[in-house]
């Protein structure tokens, strides 16, 4: 494990590291419902690292999945539309982190990412709200 990471650490100097969240099939899901965070670059498009998404059994699931993305040292952050919520852009405006937002079941693979707004930031933390007060 050390070493995976030690090796994430020296490729981020060669390449553009992102981070987002995927379900099985590597396409966008929101923060708090995918499955796995991912690390992939953006030229060969190769997915160097891959966990189990450590929000889904936590109570604050967006600005977690923002914090493990500046943990593993991500340069930019792909979201699914409603996943930035005000906590988690904070955090990644903070560490410098580029956002980009993609629509729920975009392919990681393809660049039909447009840039965060105020808009997206606002929906995504009504969003948030509305998924803590009515939980299943």
């Amino acid at each position: 494990m050390v070493r995976i990471k030690l090796f994430i650490i020296q490729v981020i100097k060669i390449l553009m590291i992102i981070c987002t969240v995927v379900d099985d099939s590597n396409r966008l899901d929101l923060f708090s419902r995918g499955k796995f965070i991912v690390l992939f670059t953006d030229k060969n498009k190769e997915i160097l690292y891959k966990e189990e998404n450590p929000a889904l059994n936590s109570s604050t699931k967006r600005p977690l999945v923002a914090k493990e993305c500046v943990r593993l040292r991500a340069e930019m952050v792909i979201a699914a539309h409603g996943s930035l919520c005000y906590p988690s852009y904070s955090i990644l405006k903070k560490a410098n982190v580029r956002m980009l937002v993609g629509n729920i079941g975009d392919s990681i693979y393809t660049y039909s990412f447009h840039s965060v707004s105020k808009w997206e930031v606002t929906y995504s933390s009504f969003l948030a709200i509305k998924e803590r007060l009515f939980r299943r």
